[in-house]
C-alpha cells in the first residue's frame, strides 16, 4: 500500500532532508510508492515536484489542503503518516488509513537497518540513492525522446 507523508509534521521543525531520506528507505524496503507533501517553497535549485525514484516530493502552499485534495480523488489504498488530528479526520473520511509519525519513523528505522549489502560490498543506503537520483546525468527525460536506430550490418554468409 503506498504512503502519503505530511512532511512538515513528520520533520517536527527539523530538516526536511531527514524525511526525504526516511521516505526513500521505506520505499525501497517495502517496495512501495511514497508521496511527500511539504508546506512552503522548495530548496534552492529544486522544482515544485522532485522525483527520487519511488518517492515523489511536492512543495505546496498548504500541505494539509493538498493532501486532502489528492486523497479526495484517490483516497482508498493509501497510508497517511501524520500526527495532525484534523488532517487525520479528513483523511479517514476519504477512505485512507492514518498512521502516526512514530509508526512511520519506526518503519524508517527498521528499513535503514535491514538494507542488504550491495554495490561491491558497500551499503546501498538512502543517502547514496539520494545523491545518485539528484545527479542530473542519472535522470530520465521529462518527455518522450526519440532514440535513433543503429543500422544493422549484413551478416557475412
Amino acid at each position: 500500500m503506498p504512503w502519503l507523508l505530511d512532511g512538515n509534521n513528520l520533520a517536527r521543525g527539523k530538516e526536511r532532508e531527514a524525511v526525504r531520506r526516511a521516505a526513500l528507505a521505506v520505499a525501497r524496503h517495502e517496495r512501495v510508492r511514497i508521496l511527500v507533501f511539504f508546506d512552503g517553497a522548495p530548496p534552492n535549485g529544486t522544482g515544485a515536484v522532485e522525483r527520487l525514484g519511488p518517492v515523489e516530493v511536492r512543495y505546496v502552499g498548504d500541505a494539509d489542503t493538498a493532501i486532502a485534495a489528492f486523497l479526495h480523488q484517490k483516497g482508498r489504498g493509501w497510508r497517511v503518516a501524520t500526527d495532525d488530528r484534523e488532517l487525520g479526520r479528513r483523511v479517514i473520511a476519504t477512505g485512507a488509513e492514518v498512521l502516526s509519525a512514530v509508526t512511520f519513523w519506526q518503519k524508517a528505522a527498521a528499513a535503514s537497518t535491514s538494507e542488504p549489502e550491495e554495490r561491491g560490498g558497500r551499503s546501498s543506503g538512502a543517502a547514496e540513492d539520494l545523491d545518485y537520483l539528484r545527479d542530473s546525468r542519472q535522470r530520465l527525460p521529462d518527455a518522450p525522446v526519440r532514440i535513433p536506430r543503429r543500422r544493422r550490418r549484413p551478416r557475412d554468409g
